[in-house]
């Protein structure tokens, strides 16, 4: 997935200036590691100082830029799924694991987000055309962040380079 984000320009810049998934930035706050001493690779960055991290070649993390951090998706390809087809999903995640609430939350933000880019349906549409990726149900994506936030994110604690724990997100 993220060879072919880095050969389309398109998608590349689509994911950067829509969905908040910057490739080109890959630096992190500060230096961090896995409590684990497991495998921690920086594949991109959002407008807020928030890296995304892929864990063990598996399991997404996203640390924030003020010390909290998870895994929001099982691996690459889902998180794209996730970064398009709930941009909002950083105002989604605090009410995991209630679905319902998640939703709620969703269709607030999602409204919030169309009338400042009223063309973010056809963006979502052509960044997952660019990449080969079928859209997937919000209700499903919310499912598996939920997941991801309460069943994965225990095995991954970050550290910051003086060994403290990020807090959850």
């Amino acid at each position: 997935m993220f060879d072919r984000i880095r050969k389309n320009a398109r998608a590349a810049a689509l994911l950067a200036d829509v969905f908040d998934f910057d490739i080109a930035r890959l630096d992190p706050v500060e230096p961090v590691r896995l409590a684990s001493d497991g495998k921690l690779r920086a594949v991109a960055g959002d407008a807020s100082g928030g890296t995304f991290f892929v864990c063990d070649e598996g399991p997404v993390l996203y640390a924030d830029s003020e010390g909290a951090a998870a895994i929001v998706a099982a691996d690459l390809d889902a998180v794209i799924r996730l970064v398009v087809g709930v941009p909002t999903w950083q105002d989604v995640a605090p009410n995991a694991p209630d679905i319902n609430a998640m939703r709620a939350s969703f269709e607030s933000s999602y409204a919030e987000m169309k009338a400042d880019e009223p063309r973010i349906e056809q963006l979502r549409s052509e960044v997952t055309a660019e990449l080969k990726l079928d859209l997937v149900a919000v209700d499903e994506l919310l499912a598996s962040l939920s997941r991801c936030l309460t069943e994965l994110s225990p095995n991954y604690v970050l550290l910051n380079e003086d060994g403290y724990e990020y807090d959850p997100m």
